[in-house]
């Protein structure tokens, strides 16, 4: 089969209103603004997970690790 442009210029397409697009943008917006405020939170979480980790390296490693540090951790 093939398409030809007057096919596709009979074709309707239906968009919503303006004030619909606007408040879904809005909503986009939001969700952007959200996700990178999560991303940036993950991220100083992962960061100080291995900071962390790091720490516990060096104290076991040093024999700094006492047996009470070893159960809480």
């Amino acid at each position: 089969m093939q398409i030809n442009i007057r096919d596709v210029r009979n074709i309707a397409l239906c968009f919503p209103s303006l004030k619909e697009q606007q408040r879904i943008a809005a909503e986009l917006d939001m969700f952007a603004a959200e996700t990178q405020n999560l991303e940036s939170l993950y991220a100083r979480k992962l960061a100080t997970i291995a900071e962390l980790k790091q720490s516990l390296l060096q104290k076991a490693f040093s024999g700094q690790l006492s047996a009470s540090e070893r159960v809480a951790a």
